[in-house]
């Protein structure tokens, strides 16, 4: 039975939230919304394209002449949301349903406002419409890199062009005075809020799975608050510029153009203003998955060697110099920028060790969230106890 409401339906159940997370004024405002919550727990396949072809009348006049000409397939590799492509009348967009309790993980608004502006500047897909859990995005014709892809050496500085093309969007949209200090950063910020949510869910999730409890009791999270304290005050010493940084570059997250064979950015739910050394150091810890192999939550594949690394940082150099115009006085070398990487790998485990916790205790999606939340976290005090020592 169709569970999921719709403005066109009155035969099912009505639902039209709030949309708490559009914010009065909002850049996000200028696009189509409407309130229609789709379900996919309780929606079989037929539902589902009711549910879209009610949508998308009210959202896209026109689009759609009749149901029987809608096709909808689910796309795989997405470890936060379900993603589909709606196909009707020879036009493609993308329909992208949330994870259920990732708007604790992500703050939505923001997202939303950046992937309009993203839109704006050619750097993202354009955001299309916005509905109660979801949204609709602009479909481009492309292929999604692989784990093998981002170590070929051509496209792996081709990356690095668009990461640092994306990074100079702060020149367009910089931080506030109060979003530049040190606590202000992305990932302290979601480090500060995901550490506190899963101490209040730990009972819970001992109570819940018995067979964690004592790895979680010999973590010691009580512990961990004062690793993250030593973590900040040693990353404050580092001298790495603020950015504006994608923040979640693995491979699922870059598609290759058709047309051109230009790459693409997508899946600005974590962007925001980082340091360019975590940045950095979050993509060379993404070389390490296969997150469609024989064990997709662990870190199987090897981290990218010193010259990789250097090569990558390299084409980001050069991309700034030659075509964003950098400072003349900005004379920081390739390894200089690597040891900025290096220091900030400790951060980036760290994050996504309390969002795998997190995911662990909610998500719907078929992956070993707790498997990748304890490596990621135990990775975080080993590279922490290197720069204890120094």
């Amino acid at each position: 039975m169709t569970t999921v409401g719709s403005n066109h339906n009155n035969s099912v159940s009505q639902e039209r939230p709030t949309q708490h997370f559009l914010r009065e004024n909002s850049e996000t405002l200028k696009v189509p919304t409407c309130g229609t919550v789709i379900d996919l727990a309780a929606l079989k396949h037929d539902d589902l394209i009711q549910v879209v072809f009610n949508m998308s009348q009210e959202l896209f006049p026109g689009w759609l002449k009749q149901k029987e000409d809608v096709v909808i397939n689910r796309i795989s590799g997405a470890l936060t949301n379900a993603i589909f492509f709606v196909d009707c009348c020879g036009k493609r967009r993308l329909l992208r349903v949330y994870g259920v309790g990732v708007d604790q993980l992500i703050d939505r608004e923001k997202e939303l406002a950046w992937l309009a502006r993203l839109g704006r500047l050619k750097l993202g897909p354009r955001l299309l419409a916005i509905f109660g859990n979801g949204r609709f995005e602009e479909y481009v014709d492309s292929v999604t890199l692989n784990h093998y892809d981002i170590r070929e050496a051509i496209t792996s500085q081709q990356i690095a062009q668009c990461m640092a093309r994306q990074h100079a969007i702060i020149r367009t949209y910089p931080p506030t005075t109060e979003d530049a200090g040190m606590d202000s950063l992305e990932i302290w910020k979601n480090v500060d809020k995901w550490y506190a949510l899963v101490n209040r869910m730990l009972p819970t999730l001992k109570q819940q799975h018995p067979e964690w409890a004592q790895l979680l009791d010999v973590y010691n999270f009580e512990h961990l608050g004062k690793d993250i304290e030593n973590c900040k005050t040693i990353l404050s010493s580092i001298n790495s510029p603020v950015v504006f940084a994608h923040n979640d570059l693995q491979y699922g997250n870059i598609l290759k153009r058709d047309d051109t064979g230009a790459l693409v950015l997508v899946d600005f739910e974590y962007a925001g203003y980082n340091t360019r050394g975590y940045d950095l150091a979050n993509h060379f810890n993404e070389w390490r998955y296969d997150y469609h192999g024989d064990q997709p939550a662990a870190m199987t594949e090897p981290f990218p060697t010193y010259n990789e690394q250097l090569r990558f940082i390299q084409s980001y150099i050069d991309t700034y110099k030659n075509e964003l115009g950098s400072a003349d006085d900005d004379d920081t070398s390739a390894e200089e920028i690597q040891k900025e990487m290096e220091t900030s790998l400790m951060a980036t485990h760290v994050g996504w060790g309390l969002w795998g916790l997190i995911q662990a205790s909610q998500s719907e999606i078929d992956f070993d969230y707790f498997y990748y939340s304890m490596e990621r976290l135990n990775a975080f005090r080993d590279e922490l106890a290197k720069w204890n020592l120094n």
